[in-house]
């Protein structure tokens, strides 16, 4: 029996699948001919028909609107992407400029310590290098006139100390001068280079600072038209279009099945197309099968019911063996005791008098 109700469950499945199946073929004959019924109106499910068209343009209607706000949070998305990746690629120019800076600070730092600046740089120059150069300058004769070997170790990290800001001060240095235009008045050796790629990273930052521009304002006006919570009105919107979505699909299904209920039988391809001819073959394929399915389901559920038949049967017959085994006991101790009253009267007539005569009471 176990094995006859797996297979039920089993066809069961499988009569589901093909009622899915079968769904979703209504639903696109419904959705074929009625292609068709924008062009020449069938004399048939006008009912069906005329319901899945309103649902389906509340659907259309429902996608409209989450198109929009989901369209609306995509621009926002990309353009504070867009935002986001050029201020990093112009946080990135800091290190080229920087090391531009540098350089040029160098060569205004050794003109300055040579005296080989031209004065109105050596003036722009000189509140940053003065007091770094002497600072310098006294440590390093500190260092050959001492000759004592922790003051010179004193010496040593004070000197240490100076060389690590003097970067610092180079970078500072070499953005001033480009800040006062004073970068082409610096000595020639190494100098256009450095200038070239200036030109190239100013270049760059200008284009980005132009791009960012742009998408900043693009950014603003779509602010200003932004809705209130956007996404969860987007996640609402979604919610409504799915069920608009199921909604037209229902009726989509119930117009082809209400079209493959009342199509005449010999139908032609030029009234409803090709594709329906071909979705209604399908069609009925798949109902053979359900009506095959449901025929075997019904033979195993008798062969079940049989066997359950049978093993009431079975056990009405045990029942009546066991009533049967009774009634012999019982007609035994019948027998017994009938003997043991004769016996027991037998006895009262040997014991009593020939003469004595019993009477009730």
């Amino acid at each position: 029996m176990g094995n006859l109700q797996a297979d039920i469950q089993q066809k069961q499945k499988e009569i589901e699948q093909h009622q899915s199946d079968v769904f979703f073929l209504y639903a696109d004959l419904g959705r074929s001919v009625a292609l068709v019924q924008q062009i020449s109106r069938l004399p048939y499910a006008e009912a069906e028909y005329e319901t899945f068209c309103t649902l389906m343009d509340a659907y259309e209607s429902a996608k409209h609107s989450y198109e929009q706000i989901s369209g609306y949070i995509a621009q926002i998305e990309d353009r504070s992407r867009k935002i986001k990746e050029i201020e990093k690629d112009i946080r990135l120019l800091r290190n080229p400029f920087t090391r531009v800076y540098s350089q040029l600070g160098a060569i205004a730092y050794e003109a300055y310590g040579s005296q080989t600046l031209a004065e109105h740089v050596r003036q722009a120059c000189f509140p940053l290098f003065e007091e770094h150069a002497k600072r310098t300058r006294k440590l390093e004769n500190q260092k050959q006139a001492h000759s004592g070997l922790l003051g010179r170790k004193i010496i040593v990290l004070q000197l240490d100390f100076q060389r690590k800001i003097l970067p610092g001060l180079l970078a500072k240095a070499g953005a001033r001068l480009v800040s006062i235009g004073c970068e082409k008045d610096l000595p020639l050796a190494g100098r256009q280079s450095l200038l070239d790629e200036l030109d190239s990273l100013n270049e760059r930052r200008q284009e980005l600072s132009q791009e960012l521009e742009l998408h900043q304002s693009a950014m603003a006006k779509l602010q200003s038209e932004e809705v209130q919570s956007p996404k969860a009105r987007m996640e609402e919107r979604a919610s409504a279009m799915k069920q608009a979505w199921k909604a037209a699909e229902k009726a989509a299904s119930a117009y082809g099945k209400a079209l493959y209920e009342t199509l005449p039988e010999q139908v032609h391809s030029d009234q409803i197309g090709q594709k329906a001819i071909h979705l209604m073959d399908q069609i009925t394929l798949h109902r053979k099968r359900i009506k095959s399915l449901q025929r075997e389901i019904k033979q195993l559920e008798n062969l079940i019911q049989v066997q359950e038949l049978e093993a009431q049967i079975e056990l009405e017959n045990q029942r009546i063996e066991v009533l049967r085994s009774q009634i012999d006991t019982c007609n035994r101790q019948i027998s017994q005791i009938a003997a043991s009253i004769n016996e027991k009267q037998k006895r009262i007539t040997v014991l009593l008098p020939p003469s004595s005569v019993i009477t009730d009471g």
